[in-house]
């Protein structure tokens, strides 16, 4: 049955594998078929069933072949792409992604924060020489120096702002940077905007540059190839289909082992602590020369990873670093006064805007030097675009007393707090109206930070196929008891056609109880097909003469036929050109399911009701398709724990577009690949923690 689910994110090559364990079943039963043929021709020449068995002797090597020509087949059509054509529809994946993201994020606004960087402190990098010396013939295996005057003539030439990240990586003679910062400095969408600068520039066949948040990577467990293998397949599924040539790569892989992958690894600090620094040496490990690289992490946790206690220091190999800048007074003042909305309403910051340049700075001043702050100010005391300032229940002034904000964390607590609500207060656009009272949205978030923050996962990663781990483990078990009891009322009706309901029920609840006890949450399969194929039908047909020398001739040939079908059965073709998301998995985990429990049941259906009758064979094979599908993809262990949370309060029944909601109109969330994060770790946390 899992051959069924193949090209799951996880790059299982299911499809290949079905085909080969066909081709070798369809090997043994035309053997079965003909010896047996032989055998019964020599001891009754005159019986009919021998007579099957000469045919099934002499169609098994056409059928053999007839197999083997579509397994050729199939694999000259996995060969279409090369490996230069494959990175350059992914470009355009890449692209789409996160230029989607990029708008909702508002980082094209003309009044977005300049956010600065300056070189990082020399003593976390590698020093400008041995930079230069490694680029210029110090390391086999290097490309040719560029033109003089392309590389900066040191650190101090990294220096810039804005869109200019691009060009200061230009400048390191190794092509690989260290971007550090505190807390909501900007780092990711800084990444966000180096990554589609570099895919605007991008000619055919050059690397593609992706994002890869590092939360889920653990460096003492994992290769980093083998890591981001799994992470590429997941954004892409089509990269889990066999790449050209020897080996049996994905095309993943393949795209990693050709140096086509720039790789812009996001939250090196999101990682354990103690396994850091190992991470650190892990990556120097896989570098290859001439490879470009962007780290991302922050800045005390960077520091403490190279320095680490034991004295043992340990710098990602011929890297450069930057370090963000604090936003300065002029900065923080433009951009809030441009979405004030007139000069007005602008005044009311006036005297916020007064305490910027103040010595020693108060606490609203210090909190407000971080893009995360300051554009969390914006959502809570501006006026969106459309909405009367009226509409805006609070005022900048109340960040200025002592009493309720002493300190900077007070400051940004309260930020952290008053965005929710702020996110969900009625928008001015009716399409853009939230269906979700605002104290519901908040109780849910609370509810998701929490899960995230005490999952088995250990990742910012919000999957909706992990949504069974939100489960209170100590009542894991009543959703699954739920399950099994609804299912095995259902599997006992249907199959109480044929046996009688007593028999129904006694054998339904058992397959009940025991499919939801057994019930795990499984991984998203993408969505399948039946394939016409002369592999498919010839091997239903070794099957159907190798069973009616059992059953008969009718019975064999329309079971084989069912099997033919079953085994037409693939792994649909993915866009490379298209990015996955949570919403696409989901719908191609769903459509997965019903495709397989149609099929498995009418094929197990058809094939008992041979002997059972045709009624009752359909309704048990239907409803043992249906737990076969439950059992086999996502959506099942999904749809009952969403279930069973909006029962309790816990969730939204409409889930996914809450989901949805919460990243394209509210700003809360932000979507990275196929799975949501809140639009800031510490957002999370202190969610989770309220």
């Amino acid at each position: 049955m899992r051959a069924l689910t193949a090209g799951r994110d996880d790059g299982d090559m299911g499809g290949s594998r079905a085909r080969r364990a066909g081709l070798i079943t369809l090997l043994l039963l035309g053997l079965s078929a003909g010896v047996t043929g032989v055998l019964a021709w020599v001891l009754r020449p005159d019986s009919g069933i021998a007579w099957i068995g000469v045919v099934g002797g002499v169609l098994g090597p056409p059928g053999l072949w007839l197999a083997w020509a579509s397994y050729r087949d199939d694999r000259a059509d996995n060969a279409d792409l090369t490996v230069e054509q494959v990175a350059d529809q992914i470009a355009v994946a890449v692209r789409d992604q996160w230029t989607a993201e990029a708008e909702l994020r508002r980082l094209n606004d003309p009044y977005a924060l300049p956010v600065r960087w300056q070189p990082a402190d020399p003593g976390l990098v590698q020093d400008w020489e041995s930079l230069v010396r490694l680029a210029t013939g110090g390391g086999a295996g290097w490309p040719s120096p560029p033109p003089a005057g392309i590389w900066a003539a040191g650190p101090a030439g990294l220096t810039g702002s804005g869109n200019e990240l691009i060009e200061a990586l230009d400048r390191v003679p190794t092509g690989r940077l260290v971007v550090l910062g505190e807390p909501g400095a900007g780092k990711t969408m800084l990444l966000v905007r180096l990554v589609l600068d570099l895919l605007a520039r991008r000619g055919p066949a050059e690397p593609v540059p992706v994002l890869v948040p590092l939360a889920s990577w653990n460096p003492t467990g994992q290769h980093l190839y083998d890591w981001l293998e799994t992470r590429l397949i997941a954004d892409h599924p089509g990269l889990g289909d066999p790449a050209p040539g020897p080996g049996g790569l994905s095309r993943g892989r393949a795209l990693l082992n050709a140096g086509l992958i720039v790789a812009v690894l996001d939250g090196l600090d999101e990682i354990p602590e103690t396994v850091r620094g190992g991470a650190i040496a892990r990556i120097n490990q896989a570098l290859r020369p001439g490879q470009r690289l962007v780290l991302a992490a922050r800045s005390r946790p960077y520091q403490a990873a190279v320095r680490s206690a034991g004295g043992i220091e340990v710098r990602l190999t011929g890297a450069a670093g930057v370090e963000l800048c604090p936003l300065d007074a002029a900065a923080i003042t433009d951009y809030l006064h441009a979405s004030a909305g007139g000069p007005a309403a602008a005044a009311r910051w006036d005297p916020v805007f007064a305490t910027l340049t103040a010595s020693p700075p108060p606490p609203v001043a210090q909190a407000l030097t971080t893009p995360l702050m300051t554009t969390l100010a914006r959502a809570i005391y501006n006026p969106r675009p459309g909405e009367a300032l009226t509409a805006v229940p609070r005022r900048p002034l109340e960040l200025l007393n002592p009493g309720l904000f002493p300190t900077r964390s007070a400051v940004e607590e309260h930020l952290f707090d008053a965005f929710i609500p702020a996110a969900y207060r009625p928008h001015p656009d009716p399409a853009r109206r939230c269906p979700w009272p605002a104290a519901d949205a908040e109780r849910w978030l609370v509810f998701l930070a929490r899960h995230l923050d005490h999952n088995l996962h250990g990742t910012p990663d919000l999957a909706w196929w992990q949504l069974p781990t939100a489960v209170s483990p100590h009542r894991r078990w009543l959703p699954r008891l739920a399950f099994g009891l609804a299912f095995g009322l259902a599997f006992g009706l249907a199959f109480g056609l044929a046996f009688g309901l007593a028999v129904g029920l006694t054998v339904g609840l058992t397959v009940g109880l025991t499919a939801g006890l057994v019930w795990e949450a499984g991984i998203p399969a993408r969505q399948i097909r039946w394939r016409p194929s002369v592999s498919s039908l010839a091997f239903g047909l070794a099957v159907g003469l190798a069973f009616g020398l059992a059953v008969g001739l009718t019975a064999g040939l329309t079971a084989g036929l069912a099997f033919g079908l079953l085994f037409g059965l693939e792994a649909a073709a993915a866009d490379l050109t298209a990015a996955a998301d949570p919403i696409s998995i989901l719908v191609q985990d769903w459509a997965a399911l019903r495709s397989f429990a149609l099929t498995v049941g009418l094929t197990v259906g058809l094939t008992v009701g041979l002997t059972v009758g045709l009624a009752g064979g359909l309704a048990g094979g239907l409803a043992f398709g249906l737990t076969a599908g439950f059992l086999e993809t996502a959506w099942g262990s999904f749809a009952v724990a969403r279930a069973w949370l909006a029962m309790r309060g816990r969730l939204p029944r409409e889930l996914m577009a809450f989901l949805a909601d919460a990243h394209e109109h509210r700003g809360v969330l932000r979507q990275v690949g196929t799975v949501y994060q809140f639009r800031h770790v510490e957002l999370q946390r202190r969610l989770a923690n309220r």
